[in-house]
């Protein structure tokens, strides 16, 4: 049984002690501070949808609410024509009309 102990307190000391923002997993790096929206409330912009988003989505739209940033940049919630379809679109996807 001793041998057993002198044995894991040699190991003990080969295991890099967690230190700095390491320590908690919880804890993350700073953040970066949000970047402002590039368009505003009831601006008329011009969505060009991506590759894998369906064609017939592209045309002229109204801001009707600026969203949180969510991994790729600011979010819009879009609005066609006066009470028609509403979309949620990233901001690199939209122009200024």
């Amino acid at each position: 049984m001793p041998l057993k102990n002198k044995t894991l307190s040699l190991y003990a000391d080969t295991i890099p002690a967690r230190r700095g923002r390491w320590a908690n997993p919880r804890i993350q790096g700073p953040r970066r501070p949000p970047t402002p929206h590039k368009f505003s409330i009831g601006q008329t912009v011009f969505y060009s949808p991506g590759v894998f988003d369906p064609p017939e989505g592209a045309g002229i739209y109204k801001v009707v609410r600026l969203l949180p940033a969510e991994g790729n940049g600011n979010q819009y919630r879009l609005q066609a024509g006066s009470g028609g379809q509403e979309r949620v679109a990233y901001e690199s996807k939209l122009s200024p009309r």
